[in-house]
């Protein structure tokens, strides 16, 4: 709990005990720049206690920590090309040099092997997808 606002914060294993706007901001643009040009990519807004996402059909959903952000915004694809595209520049994102740090760790935060199965039902929820 936040002691000057009496707000619940929920701990992020990515970012640490202590998270800041600036991070938040830093998980967006990276999670944007990842998606930008998939067809359906969502578009992810920082906020002071975590992350809007909202869908190509305008459906929003706030977002608490990184995982819970990713798997919202997988949630989005269900098409199998569009999924390898979105791993394969993931991983590209994550491997630049230019992006070390908090991007590179945002950008590869899911493990390969947690990807939804296009032919599940799409999960708006932001499950996490085993």
């Amino acid at each position: 709990m936040c002691g000057a606002c009496g707000r619940i914060t929920v701990a992020d294993p990515a970012l640490g005990p202590v998270r800041t706007m600036r991070q938040h901001l830093i998980v967006a643009a990276t999670i944007n720049a990842v998606c930008t040009g998939i067809p359906g990519a969502p578009k992810v807004t920082a906020l002071k206690d975590g992350w809007m996402m909202t869908g190509p059909s305008g459906a929003s959903m706030q977002c608490q920590t990184l995982e819970e952000l990713w798997s919202a915004v997988l949630g989005c694809f269900t098409d199998a090309p569009v999924l390898d595209r979105l791993r394969s520049r993931r991983q590209a994102y994550a491997a630049d040099p230019a992006n070390a740090g908090l991007p590179a760790r945002a950008a590869g935060m899911l493990p390969d092997g947690v990807w939804p199965d296009p032919a599940a039902p799409n999960n708006s929820q932001g499950d996490v997808h085993d």
